[in-house]
């Protein structure tokens, strides 16, 4: 259960001032700005603190800046939308919402905020339900690791980070098996279908230009 802490101007009751809680209790109680303490707050082991700016934004800022680094809590502020320009986002607010959000996106929000999520690097290649991760020689389909042999791993790596570009089979032989490779197209063909056939359902990401090549549509 994400653990909620209510900061207002003045204590008030965070449902009736904020419909979009809907049964979302901040406990144990609302916290004035004025008595927002960073002992106070760090005592009630907050996920998320909201901190309603829709009067005071200047306020809320200051008491933002103010508990930032002394608590893990995310902060998400609650704001009039006149106020989102002159807001000072610099004080380390983490997201916010506006005054009329629904309980749906409020709920979408505190979600981001306890599970952010992770940005996947340079090294990881997502389309669709295959997932190719160039730094540990590993392709995920659906979850679940493919046996691949490198050279099909190579193949299927480099359409896969050119999806929708057609690549000639002169091109692949060039770029996968390298320029001392001897061998005919008839390779390139070869390991596109044995790994149509590792892919299964989803074969098809791997479609065949006529005369040209092959091209990465998933």
């Amino acid at each position: 259960m994400t653990r909620l802490l209510w900061l207002s101007p003045e204590p008030s009751d965070p449902e009736e001032s904020f419909p979009a809680l809907k049964g979302r209790r901040p406990a144990p109680e609302p916290v004035s700005f004025s008595d927002a303490t960073v002992d106070l707050v760090s005592r009630r082991l907050a996920d998320v603190i909201l901190v309603d700016g829709r009067s005071q934004p200047d306020s809320a800022a200051a008491v933002i800046r103010k508990l930032v680094n002394e608590t893990e809590a995310s902060f998400l502020g609650v704001l009039s939308p006149h106020n989102l320009s002159s807001f000072d986002w610099s004080c380390g607010l983490s997201d916010f919402v506006t005054a009329s959000c629904t309980a749906d996106e409020l709920e979408v929000r505190l979600a981001r905020l306890i599970n952010p999520a992770v940005p996947e690097g340079a090294d990881v290649i997502r389309r669709g339900e295959i997932v190719i991760n160039k730094e540990r020689f590993e392709v995920r389909l659906s979850g679940d690791v493919i046996d691949l042999t490198f050279k099909e791993f190579e193949l299927l790596q480099y359409l896969a980070s050119r999806p929708g570009k057609v690549c000639s089979r002169t091109t692949l032989l060039q770029e996968v098996w390298g320029y001392d490779f001897f061998g005919g197209t008839r390779t390139v063909d070869v390991h596109v279908r044995r790994l149509r056939a590792k892919l299964g359902h989803q074969a098809s990401a791997i479609e065949t230009v006529r005369n040209v090549g092959y091209r990465f549509s998933g």
